[in-house]
């Protein structure tokens, strides 16, 4: 079953006018979703669902790509090879992109909720390759969630799968979703957030500051903590962001965390000049309800993904003015 989903966002608290076109595509949204199936007696064959009473792949639950004739002949060769092991229930929560913080935070959460929401008991099924990143098995010991890991080298077979889609089309959110994910896992301060953040990107293979050290001289001048996302768990992260009243990053998945924003905290986006298309944290914001800023930046290529910034110093020194 599908349903059409409108989104309304505000623009940017800082909006110059003669940015409002960056902007403008992702104001009024409509897409359309899948809602999670309950499915009897399937088989899990790498990473997609086959139903043999159906003779038919759920490939539109457990990939953002479809998949053709070919790709499912070859899972359907490579399952002959493999051991089978039997699996009472469980729910169906990743696709091709989860690997990844963001994408777990964002997209893999949100059908967890949707699928405990219809068996609090049912274990997560995950490859055995999810228990090595660190951010999936800490989030879910948090959620104190169940979990089944399978081998590369077997095939299950499900007698109750609750297979869930992709809850917004990317880069989209809904936003009862995101806040039920800040409900969850948000901590509590003891008194009201106080802190600045910079979350710096130094650590990081990719979209990093030129000008960094520039930045966090002029930042920690203005009483911000400095931190690296990489060196704290994912519960640090969250115990961190509740202490939050402001949090500054570059374009990236650091700012991610502000899932774990308390409400009434802002959020300041170093972009990149000229990306009409990178609205994830935008979008995130807006479904989140926090005020939301940016600055254009200067990047070494078009693509917002690769590239290296040089950091607009003015700008952040006039928005944070703003902000203050």
């Amino acid at each position: 079953m599908r349903q059409e989903v409108t989104i309304d966002r505000t623009l940017p608290v800082n909006l110059d006018p003669k940015d409002y076109e960056l902007f403008e595509p992702s104001l009024t949204v409509t897409f359309e979703r899948l809602f999670p199936v309950h499915l009897k007696h399937v088989w899990i064959l790498q990473d997609t669902i086959f139903s043999p009473g159906e003779l038919k792949f759920y490939s539109s639950h457990s990939h953002v790509s479809d998949l053709g004739p070919l790709q499912y002949a070859k899972r359907v060769a490579l399952c002959c090879t493999k051991a089978w092991r039997k699996v009472p229930k469980g729910i169906w929560v990743i696709d091709e992109w989860s690997a990844n913080y963001f994408h777990w935070m964002t997209d893999c959460l949100p059908r967890i909720w949707e699928g405990l929401d219809r068996d609090s008991n049912s274990p997560v099924i995950l490859p055995e390759s999810y228990r090595s990143l660190d951010y999936v098995t800490q989030t879910l010991e948090l959620l104190n969630t169940k979990v089944e890991f399978f081998k590369s080298r077997e095939n299950l077979k499900v007698d109750t799968l609750i297979l869930t889609a992709r809850t917004a089309e990317f880069p989209n959110f809904i936003p009862a979703l995101a806040q039920k994910t800040r409900e969850k896992l948000a901590s509590i301060p003891k008194k009201s957030p106080w802190k600045k953040v910079y979350i710096s990107r130094k650590l990081a293979s990719k979209r990093k500051a030129h000008n960094e050290l520039e930045v966090e001289l002029i930042l920690r001048k203005r009483g911000f903590d400095i931190v690296c996302a990489e060196q704290l768990s994912v519960k640090q992260q969250i115990e961190l962001m509740a202490q939050t009243k402001l949090l500054v990053c570059l374009h990236g998945a650091a700012l991610t965390n502000m899932l774990f924003l308390p409400k009434g905290a802002k959020v300041l986006e170093i972009r990149n000049i000229g990306d009409s298309e990178n609205q994830c944290y935008f979008n995130l914001a807006s479904a989140l309800e926090l005020e939301y800023y940016y600055t254009l930046n200067k990047g070494d290529y078009q693509d917002t993904i690769m590239t290296d910034f040089t950091i607009n110093i003015q700008a952040l020194y006039s928005t944070l003015d703003q902000i203050e």
